[in-house]
């Protein structure tokens, strides 16, 4: 393939149309539509190279050790066959549905007509470009080159001119760059022909083609023609394509791949004396120990590849950012007091499931120790994570977590007083509070608390944006206590916004309920009770009658529900014997029942048409949605089981998962 081919398509695609803005959204497609091809797409993708023996070096392998954030798919191939078999995947495939994502698809090709005409591509070659490992990382970028002592002599010296090199100076040393990885698979016409295209327009724009030898790697430079703004890099080597927006990116990954190419050649048949040694400049994103610490973390008991995994270093960014704006003098204080650097890195995984489990995900957090500044306000507590006997077993989340609210309040008002002044924190809560409702927060309130929070969600009709009902139940070490204070709350509180009414020998206030202009959009009810040694707050008459016939043993309670002992049993083994602070229970055909049902009503319809104005694709949806032959949702529900979440505490940083069961069928 020749990088400097002439120009053969239409002058529709202007030169003021320039390459890096194609390359970031087309980057982003590539990661997005990766597995929406079906597996019958995918596996006609992959047979030419079903009988070849390709391996291809993990992005982490070939990013150098200061990467700011990556995310990586390990093979797409295998995520295209496992679509089928996920519960959304069957769910778009029943026969009831086919035509529906049909009409949704030739919706989306045709919406990609116009830049795929010009790329020379259609969606379906567009998503059959990736065929295994694909890789985004964005990476701290190049140092500017230095001027020649000419260049320098001519420019202008007045005050503007100098004040506007150091600030682009400034820029230039934080500035950001790219790398993208796409392993396209050896003789893909179809990334042959969009790189053709790039190639053609670069020339449109009148930048200048730099080629280099990198071993064996031929390198290909993109530079614009008067030395500045962007610089692209791209390399091709047995179909992996490495582009590089930012000079030498690229470049150092040829450079790394050799040297994999080189180490593997000399270590084949013989074993090595002698231990390679590394700078840290040539160190890679694997060496990096805070990457290792939380990748090590983030792949739990699970023996297989993680197909997918992330790692992103948020100080390492937010750094950047503050120095390119200025004002790091006033503003690196600050990070430093809230103790943001103490965040090493922040990185999960995903994994594919069995036969009971469909997909396992983690994410991991590495905090320094001492938990100070911000870090003081994180203070989750081990708890006891089973659902009271109040929560109904339709509930459509059961969510409990575990806080030291009463310290983790202390650090909140020692960062405002730091940042606002002595005493700034106080007189904006617990002054309020005091003199409104005779409460302390700090005396009367968090002490009473055992730092247990429960949440549950219940589905309520018609769909739309609130169709969750939600109630939220704290946890006190003294029931009489707290009666007391709701009984100092009520005093003082207008008498419209706790109204008492007793239901079932309880007594429960509620507030008058506001009305809302737009139809079909769910009126809370908002309301307050206490509930043994639970402080119940709900938004819904519906969901605290569920909640008191729970409580009364007159319907199923969620702990004896057998999808939740099933998820507990399973999460059981993912704890790995820690006690968490978090446990989350869901039952995901509730939430896409809702959406669902969103999707194919007329008041959805119409919302999409008239924000979609004259816009015939805006047309053509809500027309879609207006069909009067779409499946019900209890033909479809049979695809969903339940999922959950989990977090624990550790002395290195905090450490969230996550669990999706398949349906039982």
């Amino acid at each position: 393939m020749n990088p400097q081919r002439s120009p053969r398509f239409g002058r529709s695609f202007a030169p003021k149309f320039p390459v890096v803005t194609l390359m970031m959204p087309l980057a982003c497609l590539l990661v997005a539509t990766a597995w929406l091809s079906s597996p019958s797409v995918a596996s006609a993708q992959s047979s030419a190279t079903d009988n070849e023996t390709r391996t291809t070096v993990p992005a982490p392998r070939l990013l150098p050790s200061t990467t700011l954030a990556y995310l990586r798919i390990d093979d797409v191939n295998d995520i295209r066959e496992d679509w089928g078999e996920s519960s959304l995947g069957k769910m778009l495939n029943d026969p009831k549905m086919r035509p529906f994502v049909s009409d949704i698809y030739q919706i989306l090709s045709d919406l990609f007509d116009k830049p795929g005409k010009e790329m020379g591509l259609t969606l379906d070659e567009l998503r059959s470009l990736p065929q295994g490992q694909v890789a985004i990382a964005l990476l701290e970028g190049p140092p500017p080159e230095e001027k020649t002592d000419k260049e320098k002599a001519d420019e202008e010296e007045d005050d503007d001119a100098i004040a506007r090199r150091l600030r682009n100076k400034r820029r230039q040393q934080n500035s950001f760059a790219l790398a993208i990885m796409i392993d396209a698979g050896p003789n893909n016409k179809e990334m042959e022909t969009l790189v053709e295209r790039l190639m053609e327009l670069a020339e449109k724009n009148r930048m200048i083609i730099q080629n280099e030898q990198i071993g064996s790697i031929e390198l290909t430079r993109l530079v614009r023609q008067r030395g500045d703004g962007d610089v692209i890099e791209w390399f091709e080597q047995d179909g992996f394509y490495v582009i590089g927006l930012g000079r030498t990116i690229a470049q150092s990954i040829a450079k790394k791949m050799n040297d994999e190419q080189r180490d593997t050649s000399q270590s084949s048949g013989r074993s090595r004396r002698t231990t390679k040694t590394t700078s840290t400049e040539s160190e890679t994103l694997a060496q990096n120990a805070d990457f290792i610490a939380v990748m090590s973390r983030s792949i739990g008991a699970e023996a297989e590849i993680p197909q997918i995994t992330f790692f992103v270093n948020p100080y390492g960014i937010a750094k950047r950012i503050i120095a390119r704006s200025g004002s790091a003098f006033f503003i690196a204080p600050i990070v430093q007091d809230l103790g943001i650097e103490k965040i090493r890195g922040i990185g999960g995984s995903l994994f594919r499931g069995g036969e009971i489990v469909e997909s396992i995900g983690h994410m991991h957090v590495l905090i320094d120790p001492p938990r100070d500044g911000f870090f003081g306000v994180l203070r989750p507590e081990d708890i006891e994570v089973s659902p009271p006997v109040w929560v109904p077993a339709d509930a459509a989340s059961f969510t409990c977590v575990g806080w030291d609210v009463e310290t983790a309040f202390q650090n909140v008002g020692k960062i405002v007083n730091r940042f606002a002044g002595e005493g700034s924190f106080e007189k904006n809560t617990e002054k309020p509070v005091k003199e409104r409702f005779d409460v302390s927060l700090e005396e009367e309130v968090f002490p009473l608390m055992t730092g247990r929070v429960v949440t549950i969600q219940r589905y309520q009709l018609p769909a739309n944006w609130n169709s969750m009902a939600r109630a939220i139940a704290i946890e006190v070490k003294d029931a009489k206590e707290a009666g007391k204070l709701l009984d100092k709350v009520k005093a003082k509180a207008p008498p419209q916004r706790m109204k008492p009414e007793v239901i079932r020998d309880k007594t429960v206030y509620f507030s008058e309920q506001r009305q809302f202009d737009r139809p079909g959009i769910r009126v809370p009810e908002n309301s307050v009770a206490l509930l043994g040694d639970w402080l119940l707050l709900c938004d819904s008459r519906e969901i605290l009658m569920q909640i008191l016939r729970a409580e009364a043993g007159e319907i199923d309670r969620l702990a004896d529900d057998e999808d939740y002992v099933l998820l507990t049993s399973e999460l059981g083994a993912k704890l790995e014997g820690e006690t968490p602070f978090l446990f989350q229970f869901n039952r995901d055909a509730e939430t896409y029942r809702i959406l669902y049902e969103m999707a194919n009503s007329d008041e959805t319809a119409q919302s999409v048409e008239n924000r979609g104005g004259e816009n015939p694709i805006a047309g053509r949806v809500a027309e879609l949605m207006r069909r009067d032959d779409w499946p019900e949702w209890e033909d479809l529900e049979k695809y969903f089981s339940v999922s959950g979440i989990f977090g624990y505490d550790e002395p290195g940083g905090i450490h969230i998962g996550s669990l999706n069961l398949r349906p039982i069928e």
